[in-house]
C-alpha cells in the first residue's frame, strides 16, 4: 500500500482550516488511559468523550517500556478498546485505538513491535527522546537540539506508516530551546506534499496563532490533540482553539 494511498484513507480523521466556520470540529486526536501514563481507565476516557459530544476520539497510547504497565499490556488494551467500541457504537462517537509512537533513529525506525505495528488503528509519529541522547536534555546546546528535532520530524513525514506528526517541534521547545517558526512551516509543507496531517497540541504549541496561521497558509490536515492524560483535558484543544480564533 503507497503512502498517499494510506493517508487518503484517513483524510475524514482530520480537518484543514478552510473547512472551520463556526465552530471546531468535535475531534479529539490525541488522549492517554491508563494504558500508558493516563489517569484514567480506558472506559472513563470513552464515556468523557462521549458526554462532551465528541464526535472522534483517538487513544494515543505510548510503546516506551517505562509509560506502560507491563508486558502484554498492547494486547489487554487493544481487546478492551474492541468491546468499548461494541458498547458505544449506537452512540455516535468514532474511537480508534491507536498508538503515540516514538523515533528510534533518523532513518524511519520506530518503538514498537510486530503486535502494535500490524494493529494500530492510528499513528501518532512523535520526537520525544533524541536517538544518541535520551532523555536528558541537559548536555545538548540548543541549537544541537533544534537540530535533532528538525530532523526527527523529518524522518516521521518520510514514513509512510505515520498518520499524523505529534506536536512538531514541541519537545524541543519544551526541554531545550524555542523551536524556529520557519522550520516548523518546512515540517508543515512537507506533510502537505506527503498527505501526512500535522497535531495541533496546546500541551506544547503554545500561544497556538503563529502555528495556526502556517497551517491555514498551507491548508495541511490538521490532527487536533489535547494530549490529553487526564479527563479534565480532553477537548482542551478545542477550547484553545475556539480562543485563538475568536470563536468565545
Amino acid at each position: 500500500m503507497s503512502a498517499i494511498h494510506k493517508h487518503r484513507k484517513k483524510e475524514h480523521l482530520f480537518f484543514t482550516m478552510d473547512r472551520i466556520t463556526d465552530t471546531i470540529p468535535p475531534l479529539e486526536n490525541h488522549a492517554h488511559s491508563q494504558y500508558s501514563d493516563g489517569s484514567s481507565p480506558l472506559l472513563q476516557v470513552a464515556w468523557t468523550a462521549l458526554r462532551q459530544g465528541l464526535t472522534q476520539l483517538i487513544m494515543t497510547e505510548h510503546t516506551e517500556p517505562h509509560l506502560t504497565p507491563g508486558e502484554g499490556w498492547f494486547s489487554r488494551y487493544w481487546r478492551e478498546g474492541h468491546e468499548i467500541k461494541d458498547k458505544i457504537k449506537n452512540r455516535g462517537l468514532n474511537l480508534l485505538i491507536g498508538l503515540e509512537v516514538p523515533i528510534i533513529d533518523f532513518s524511519g525506525g520506530l518503538l514498537w513491535d510486530d503486535a502494535m505495528k500490524e494493529n494500530a488503528e492510528f499513528v501518532l509519529g512523535a520526537v520525544h527522546a533524541y536517538p544518541g541522547h535520551g532523555w536528558d536534555m541537559h548536555p545538548i546546546p540548543p541549537d544541537q537540539a533544534i537540530e535533532l528535532e528538525y530532523r526527527g520530524l523529518l524522518a516521521l513525514v518520510d514514513n509512510p506508516l505515520i498518520d499524523a506528526i505529534a506536536h512538531p517541534g514541541g519537545f524541543c521547545q519544551r526541554y531545550a530551546a524555542p523551536f524556529p517558526l520557519e522550520l516548523f512551516e518546512e515540517v508543515v509543507k512537507k506533510a502537505v506534499a506527503r498527505e501526512v496531517a500535522v497535531e495541533l497540541n496546546p500541551a506544547y504549541l503554545s500561544p497556538m496563532a503563529p502555528y495556526v496561521d502556517i497551517c491555514r497558509r498551507h491548508n495541511v490536515m490538521i490532527s487536533p490533540g489535547s494530549n490529553a492524560h487526564s479527563l479534565r483535558e480532553i477537548g482542551l484543544v478545542r477550547r484553545v482553539l475556539a480562543e485563538t480564533l475568536g470563536m468565545e
